[in-house]
Parts: C-alpha cells; sequence; structure tokens
C-alpha cells in the first residue's frame, strides 16, 4: 500500500498541495483529475521522486518509498538527440520476464529504426510506454498517457491498463478527458486546489460531471454566451 501522510509542497511562497493524506492500495486503478492548476502534476512529480516535499511521508509498505518502486510517465517524455527508438529501448534493462516488444508493436506499430526526433507526439507517448513496461515496477504513475493517441492506441492502452492490474501493480492515471478514466478506473479522486476533495467509487462514477464541472460549466456557458 502507498500511505502519503500530511503532503505539503510550495513554490516560492505558493503552497500547491496542502497537507494531503491518502492511500492507494494494490491490484487498484486510480484516476487523478482535475481542474488546470489543481496540482495533478506537481503530485505526480512528488510521488515519483522528482520533487521533494516541505512537509510529509510517502511510504511504500510501511518502508520509504524509491524509484526502485515506480514507473513513471511522464506528461513530457524525455529523450536524448540522434538515436532511434530501438536504441532508447536498449537504455533499460529488462526485468520484466514479461516483456515482449515483437507482440507489442503489432499493435502499437512504431518505427523503431527511425530517430525519435522525427516522431510524432503519440509515437513518442507510445515509446515511453514501451520502456517503462520494460521494467518490473510495482508501481505505474501514468500522467495524460492518452495524450495524442489515436483511437485505436487509446484502446490499447486501456488493455495494457486492465492487464497491470491483473498483475497486481497499483496504478496512478490523470487524464484531461474524463471518458477514458471512467472506462479503466476502481475509483476517481478529484484534486482542488491543491488537495484531495471528493473520491468516487464506480457505482458513482456517474455524478462526477455534476459534482466536478456543474459550477464550472454554468459560469463558463453565462460567460461564454456574453463573449460571442
Amino acid at each position: 500500500m502507498i500511505k502519503i501522510n500530511n503532503l505539503s509542497v510550495n513554490f516560492s511562497k505558493k503552497q500547491v498541495l496542502k497537507d494531503i493524506s491518502v492511500n492507494f492500495l494494490p491490484t487498484k486503478i486510480y484516476g487523478i483529475v482535475g481542474l488546470n492548476g489543481a496540482g495533478k502534476t506537481t503530485f505526480f512529480n512528488t510521488l515519483g521522486g522528482l520533487i521533494k516535499p516541505n512537509t510529509g511521508t510517502i511510504t511504500w509498505n510501511e518502508k520509504a518509498i524509491t524509484h526502485k518502486e515506480i514507473a513513471y510517465l511522464e506528461t513530457v517524455n524525455f529523450f536524448y538527440s540522434r538515436i532511434t527508438g530501438g536504441e532508447y529501448l536498449d537504455i533499460f534493462e529488462q526485468t520484466n520476464a514479461d516483456f515482449n516488444v515483437e507482440i507489442l508493436q503489432q499493435y502499437l506499430k512504431l518505427p523503431l529504426d527511425e530517430l525519435i526526433e522525427k516522431y510524432s507526439t503519440g509515437m513518442k507517448k507510445k515509446l515511453a510506454l514501451l520502456g517503462i513496461l520494460k521494467q518490473n515496477r510495482t508501481i505505474f504513475i501514468l500522467d495524460e498517457p492518452f495524450n495524442g493517441l489515436d483511437l485505436e492506441t487509446n484502446k490499447v492502452l486501456e488493455i495494457i491498463i486492465a492487464q497491470l492490474k491483473e498483475k497486481g501493480k497499483t496504478i496512478l492515471v490523470s487524464s484531461h478527458i474524463i471518458d477514458p478514466l471512467l472506462k479503466v478506473c476502481d475509483e476517481i479522486l478529484f484534486l482542488e486546489n491543491g488537495v484531495f476533495t471528493r473520491t468516487f467509487k464506480k457505482d458513482d462514477f456517474h455524478k462526477i460531471e455534476a459534482e466536478v464541472f456543474g459550477k464550472f460549466k454554468e459560469e463558463a456557458a453565462l460567460k461564454i454566451a456574453a463573449a460571442i
């Protein structure tokens, strides 16, 4: 279990994450949603070890969490220049005995012999996904994984996430589009101004649109109507 206790992150004088305490159980898929600026990426970066919190602790099975437990698919991934997709994958040690790039390539269809700089946004996302799947990690953090993917690959990603759950992984996934999360998640947490204010179980997913975006949509509709 991931246990987060009294987690806070400040940038200069602004508090971005505010005393968050939450637990994430194994073999479950958690969606993290929130309006722009709510702190989703900061939360993922802190959990992934890229940002040091000002206060609080993050533990995995009662021990300090380390990068060895975590596979992190960032919104925008870093790639070395002048290397091919295949050379990028060679960087990662294969610790996942089940990883089979030939089978995955039947569905992801990446030109692994081409330079990454020629890849589209969606192709880069798929390549980075292969890189984390090659490693046998326990926790998967997926920040906007559906961004830039075509319809077919979106479906492939849904299958991959479901299979990670079957293998006992803990998965946290964010998306600016709510529909993919409704399909794959067991719970969806709403992050608002640096705090998790609501948790939705599957039976409550139909309430998300109204409870999370209802007021925003009403205000936006009135203002936009007056502006156009």
